[in-house]
């Protein structure tokens, strides 16, 4: 079984803004990058609302597929405050290196991270591994393609075994 993306552990509430920032500071290949991710680390960060429309935003990718919401929610948060580079040395999309840098510390960076994470998920795997478990709500990516449960315990409750 895989880890879940970065994204899924912050809509199930797994990981908080402080372990998005380390992660951000632990990830950088950019030193501006790291600097603002240790300044914002020093300051109180809620993310709540946030949390509470990506579930919602979540729940329509997983419904309706990619539309215009999903697309104007993410670059909302992603234009103003995360600039990407690929590195494509060997000429092929297979060996290419992804990587980000933060562009402001006063834009919504760390909620742009958790944006781009879904990006990245949805170039490598697709939509379609996003599930929200029929029993107990909570997101899942790995357990394939026609999954309705995050886990046997879920499953037996919800087939009412």
């Amino acid at each position: 079984m895989r880890d879940e993306p970065l994204f899924i552990k912050f809509l199930n509430g797994q990981i908080n803004p402080t372990q998005i920032i380390d992660t951000v500071i632990g990830s950088s290949k950019d030193q501006q990058s790291k600097d603002i991710a240790l300044q914002k680390k020093e300051s109180e960060i809620d993310l709540s609302l946030f949390r509470e429309d990506f579930v919602k935003v979540i729940a329509d990718l997983i419904d309706n597929g990619i539309n215009q919401r999903v697309i104007n929610y993410v670059n909302s948060y992603m234009k103003p405050s995360l600039e990407e580079f690929v590195d494509s040395s060997a000429g092929n999309r297979v060996n290419e290196s992804r990587y980000i840098s933060i562009k402001a510390a006063d834009a919504p960076w760390v909620e742009a991270v958790i944006c781009y994470n879904l990006c990245i998920f949805i170039k490598a795997y697709g939509f379609k591994e996003i599930k929200q478990c029929s029993n107990c709500g909570k997101f899942f990516s790995y357990k394939g393609q026609y999954a309705k449960y995050c886990s046997d315990s879920c499953k037996m409750v919800g087939s009412g075994k």
